[in-house]
């Protein structure tokens, strides 16, 4: 499901004196680093504030809930569009009260090299994924992953390197995403979000 796409209203703010101003706006098209936003009539009134580079929050509204996020302007209104910059890192996402929570319980198959195992995860983050495996892994090993998640919520393909070996647990590791799609990104970030860990 995607979190922004086409159509969807998203608010933009920023302090104006002693007030925070609230622009009421809708999404034209989301890129891999950008949204594309159509402005209301009366933007020009606080065009100062949407010069390129200027520092936005904004807020995107759905039916599962809302996206947060602190954003950057990227293109101003006065050029053929105005877009902010779209960092998936740095968005948190709201549930609504009726979305609906499901067990996490994910599957990661790691390959490094010739070498390949299913792991255990143990946490998941935006930009890391901790996982428990009786294989043993070195501190800077490159490898592929897959990590199925759960009730058909999607398969996420990514490389990663393995930047943590924890001395204090055995067979406990932290690998960081290198590369993966803003697709992948995506489905990580509205999983995390609405998977629960106490098997409710």
């Amino acid at each position: 499901m995607d979190l922004l796409k086409p159509g969807q209203r998203i608010s933009l703010f920023f302090p104006k004196e002693e007030n925070l101003v609230e622009m009421s706006c809708s999404i034209t098209n989301v890129k891999d680093d950008r949204i594309v936003i159509e402005l209301p009539p009366y933007f020009m009134r606080y065009i100062e504030f949407l010069d390129v580079g200027a520092r936005l929050t904004a807020k995107a509204f759905s039916k599962v809930g809302t996206v947060d996020f602190n954003t950057v302007v990227i293109s101003s209104p006065l050029e053929e569009e105005f877009s902010v910059e779209l960092d998936y890192n740095a968005m948190r996402f709201t549930a609504s009260e009726d979305m609906p929570s499901i067990k996490a319980i994910e599957i990661l198959n790691i390959k490094c090299g010739e070498s390949s195992t299913v792991a255990k995860t143990i946490e998941i983050t935006a930009e890391s994924l901790k996982f428990y495996s009786e294989t043993e892994f070195v501190q800077d090993a490159i490898c592929s992953c897959e990590l199925i998640l759960p009730e058909d919520y999607g398969i996420i393909n990514f490389t990663a390197i393995v930047t943590d070996v924890d001395p204090v647990y055995e067979n406990e590791y932290t690998i960081t995403y290198s590369m993966m799609t803003e697709d992948n990104r995506q489905t990580l970030l509205y999983y995390m979000y609405v998977y629960n860990t106490d098997g409710n």
